[in-house]
């Protein structure tokens, strides 16, 4: 409960914060790339089992039983602590952010809006409404193989505030017990959720990560070859929440080169869960509009090929995004 109380409390100080000044920094990118794959997805139909060959069909219907059996839809997108480091001050939309601002409560603004924005054509990663009793919940019903669902979509983010010297600082102790909330929230999501979609860095192999960076020491540059690529934090808490008796059905890992970094354990540890990766080191754009994508498609109960096209319906996520043990 306190975990609940301290991210209602985070947010609305974000929030407010965010008013004050009129965005977060990179919310109007993410607003951008969002709406933009969120036309795309308008003009692409949604399958028909009927009119799919049986062996396609029954490879489609088993993905989603798991997902369907229990009468509801629940998807769980996790922020992870996006720091934007360039080894100096950043300097975005005309002012000083400090060394290694944070991006996730841009991106969840721009989810939020995105989420709660009418629906004008085909895609359903819109028409929610926002659950009155927690503020990172979302609500619709959506039609899946004829079949109408109730579907909760759950957005939460792991900075306290966008800077890190506060983050550090005069917030530690914030950001401390959000990073803890929201490494408990990954693992319960890994083992209860139909769907999760981490959104983040991946550490070289050390994410998914929820934490400020860990940083050489006296330089201003993340520490891979000493912290994360030994160490392996975010890879061993991911893996010990999916060595539980249930795991997710689904699992999008949105992240830089996560196939390699992360796919071949994930695969052996969770042999039945469909995982969604990234080929190489990406901007954002790639994995946050497939994080929509796959959302949308999950949604309509898309089944392989048009799922995979939902991923990638720009050139850059044809080259970059993939999916495996999804329906083969």
């Amino acid at each position: 409960m306190k975990s609940v109380v301290l991210g209602v409390l985070l947010f609305l100080l974000a929030a407010s914060t965010a008013s004050a000044r009129g965005t977060y920094i990179y919310e109007a990118r993410f607003d951008v790339m969002g709406r933009n794959y969120l036309d795309r997805l308008d003009d692409k139909a949604t399958d028909n089992l009927d009119a799919l060959p049986a062996s396609k069909r029954a490879l489609c219907v088993q993905r989603y039983k798991d997902i369907l059996d229990d009468g509801q839809i629940d998807i769980r997108i996790a922020l992870g602590y996006f720091d934007w480091t360039t080894g100096s001050n950043v300097y975005a939309e005309g002012r000083s952010f400090g060394l290694s601002p944070s991006l996730d409560l841009g991106a969840f603004a721009a989810l939020r809006k995105l989420l709660l924005s009418p629906c004008s054509g085909r895609a359903r990663f819109c028409g929610f409404t926002q659950d009155p009793s927690n503020v990172y919940r979302f609500r619709r019903e959506v039609i899946v193989h004829g079949v109408k669902y109730p579907a909760r979509i759950d957005v939460h983010f792991s900075s306290a505030t966008e800077f890190l010297e506060s983050n550090l600082g005069r917030m530690s102790r914030e950001q401390n017990e959000r990073t803890s909330f929201m490494d408990s929230y990954f693992a319960k999501a890994l083992e209860n959720a139909d769907a999760v979609f981490y959104f983040g860095h991946a550490r070289n192999g050390g994410g998914p990560d929820f934490s400020p960076p860990v940083f050489v020491r006296g330089r201003n540059k993340v520490d891979y070859d000493g912290y994360y690529e030994v160490q392996r934090p975010g890879l061993k808490k991911m893996l010990a929440a999916l060595s539980g008796p249930k795991k997710t059905p689904i699992l999008g890992l949105m992240a830089c080169n996560s196939r390699d970094h992360f796919l071949k354990k994930v695969r052996a540890t969770a042999p039945h869960t469909g995982v969604i990766t990234s080929l190489d080191v990406l901007n954002v754009d790639e994995v946050y509009t497939a994080t929509i994508g796959g959302i949308d498609a999950i949604l309509r109960g898309q089944c392989q090929q048009t799922f995979y096209q939902s991923l990638r319906l720009t050139p850059n996520n044809q080259k970059y995004i993939t999916m495996d043990g999804m329906f083969e």
